[in-house]
C-alpha cells in the first residue's frame, strides 16, 4: 500500500513538517509505502508526481491552507488540519482507506464530525464574531 500526503500551514515552519514527519511514521507502522509533499515557508518541497498520485492508495490532506486538490480527482482522499495529522496520522490513514474517490468536493473530517455529533456548525466571520465562550 502507498500513502501520500500534502501538509500545509499558514506559517510553514514547524507544524507543516511536524505532520509530514507523522504521517511519514504512522505509514511505515502500518507496513506502508510513504511520501509526503510540504508546503512550507520555503515553498513545495517533495512534490508529488503524475507517476505518485497514480500508484497512491490513499492520500492524506493535512493543510490549515488552500492547497490544489483537483489532481487528485478519483483518488481516496481524507482532509484534517495539520494537527490532527500530527495527533493521530494512523487513524486517519485507516479512515482514508475507507473512503470512497475523490470527486473534487473538499470537505474535512472536522467538520463531518461536527456534523454527525449534532454540533450546531458556524463558518466565516459571524461565526468568529458570535462564537460563544
Amino acid at each position: 500500500m502507498k500513502v501520500l500526503g500534502v501538509t500545509a500551514c499558514p506559517t510553514g515552519i514547524a507544524h507543516t513538517y511536524m505532520a509530514a514527519e507523522a504521517i511519514e511514521q504512522a505509514a511505515k507502522r502500518l507496513g506502508f509505502e510513504a511520501k509526503v509533499e510540504t508546503r512550507g515557508s520555503v515553498g513545495v518541497e517533495n512534490e508529488l508526481t503524475s507517476e505518485d498520485i497514480a500508484s497512491a492508495d490513499v492520500i492524506v490532506l493535512a493543510c490549515d491552507t488552500t492547497v490544489p486538490t483537483d489532481r487528485f480527482i478519483g483518488k481516496k482522499v481524507i482532509s484534517v488540519g495539520v494537527s490532527d495529522a500530527i495527533k493521530r496520522a494512523q487513524e486517519i490513514i485507516e479512515t482514508g482507506l475507507t473512503k470512497d474517490a475523490f470527486d473534487g468536493n473538499l470537505v474535512s473530517e472536522k467538520l463531518v464530525k461536527k456534523v454527525k455529533e449534532g454540533e450546531h456548525v458556524q463558518e466565516g466571520l459571524f461565526a468568529k464574531l458570535f462564537k460563544k465562550k
